[in-house]
């Protein structure tokens, strides 16, 4: 269901942008000056698939258009909603209308209007008591410490209506628009990214004075050093089982015939030192005992490291996927950093050590640019799922000259090791260099 085509009409009132994404090379760069509206655009199409209809609804543009590579289109289009009765000292609130045309199918429409504090069938007061991960940080504002960021009334309303008493049946999403956006994930990393809010450790009540800040490559250290225990976890449970079946297994010849050549066991063997030495060398196993194979083999010998180096593919295979992203991860960040080396531990996930002396400093301490190449790289490949659509706001923001000219090759790695696509707005030709066959220029119709 991939998107082929976005069209934005009259954003800031007066300019439309028809944006082509570059869906074989999985990387779309937006250029143009400022004021064209490039990070509207990013957060007008986040807002839509992420489902936060209100901030959509604020945004300020007319009309909205998204072509899918199934012949699908989904059009919205903003328009004036005149206040109702019990509302009347409000102004004119603005409605989403939103417009499905499959291919081959019907015409399917919503209207979307929000819901007023009052007409909500409980207080405000009271909705934090009914969802245990939110904190009310304003009028109408709450901190979700789940999806760690802050919540309007209409965002609580659409993750947490089935938590409330009495919720607004109106404004929840048909389930034909609900479908087709969650079948195309979308991820904004927005420009502000060093920082992320935390739930206070020693409070599950907090007033928005308590909000603690957090580095956000402290965040996913701890995230890293979760991952590492999980896919350990799974590692020793399937080599235990596999080692507790290895001896019935060779007694009653299930291991297979005819038995393998001498000279494929010792390249097959080869091949796995290899591959073993490459997840010693990025921190994920310990470098253990070294299996000396003797010159001669028997047939018998050579059946029993057959089934042996079997089930040690097999065992390897759990950390294939997650060794190939901290290969990459380490790659990218370590060509950058020239006085500090980033290492992976088991235990606390990401270690920064000075590269003369070796000695560890803490993450937070590393200037501004050292951190936006650990946060985004770490975001792409170990946050995200396969198949989402990443945008990206501003990469070359603390990033020096040099770095920026890395940042599509980095891109580009990262799309196929993580399968995933991006659209990125810049104004660096630097980020661009030569890739302006990935670009879509926005005009300010001047």
């Amino acid at each position: 269901m991939t998107i082929q085509y976005i069209v934005v009409e009259k954003l800031f009132g007066e300019l439309d942008h028809h944006i082509p994404i570059h869906t074989d090379a999985g990387l779309t760069l937006l250029h143009g000056p400022n004021g064209v509206g490039k990070t509207s655009i990013l957060r007008a199409v986040d807002s839509l698939f992420n489902q936060r209809f209100s901030r959509l609804r604020s945004m300020p543009l007319q009309g909205l258009e998204v072509g899918f590579a199934d012949g699908d289109i989904i059009q919205i289009s903003w328009r004036a909603e005149p206040p109702g009765k019990s509302v009347e000292i409000r102004p004119h609130r603005t409605a989403l209308e939103f417009r499905l045309t499959p291919r081959g199918g019907r015409l399917k429409r919503w209207t979307y209007k929000g819901v007023s504090p009052r007409e909500l069938e409980l207080p405000l007061a009271a909705i934090e008591d009914f969802v245990p991960s939110i904190t009310r940080i304003g009028r109408t504002e709450w901190f979700d410490s789940h999806l760690n960021r802050a919540l309007d009334l209409d965002d609580v309303l659409h993750a947490y209506s089935k938590f409330l008493p009495g919720p607004s049946a109106r404004n929840a999403a048909p389930d034909w628009l609900t479908e087709k956006l969650s079948l195309n994930p979308v991820y904004l990393i927005e420009a502000q990214r060093l920082v992320v809010a935390e739930d206070s450790p020693s409070r599950s009540r907090k007033p928005k004075s308590d909000a603690v800040q957090v580095a956000t490559v402290s965040l996913y250290k701890n995230d890293l050093a979760g991952k590492i225990r999980n896919t350990l976890a799974d590692y020793a449970d399937y080599s235990q089982s596999l080692d507790s079946t290895f001896p019935n297994r060779l007694l009653s010849g299930s291991h297979g015939s005819p038995a393998p050549t001498d000279e494929e066991v010792r390249n097959r063997y080869t091949e796995q030192a290899n591959r073993r030495r490459k997840y010693v060398e990025i921190g994920l196993l310990d470098a253990g005992d070294v299996l000396l194979l003797p010159e001669n083999l028997d047939d018998r010998a050579l059946g029993v490291l057959g089934t042996y180096l079997d089930d040690i593919d097999k065992k390897l295979d759990k950390l294939d996927d997650l060794a190939d992203r901290l290969e990459l991860f380490l790659d990218i960040v370590n060509q950058k950093l020239r006085r500090v080396c980033i290492e992976v531990d088991r235990e606390s996930g990401l270690l920064a050590k000075t590269r003369k002396e070796g000695s560890e400093i803490g993450l937070e301490s590393l200037s501004s640019g050292e951190q936006q190449e650990i946060v985004i790289a770490y975001g792409l490949l170990f946050r995200e799922q396969a198949g989402t659509l990443v945008l990206v706001d501003e990469p070359e923001l603390s990033l020096h000259v040099s770095w920026q000219l890395d940042f599509i090759p980095d891109l580009l790695k990262i799309a196929q090791v993580a399968k995933l696509d991006f659209v990125a707005a810049t104004h660096s030709p630097q980020i661009i260099n030569d890739r302006w066959d990935l670009t879509v220029g926005l005009s300010d119709g001047i």
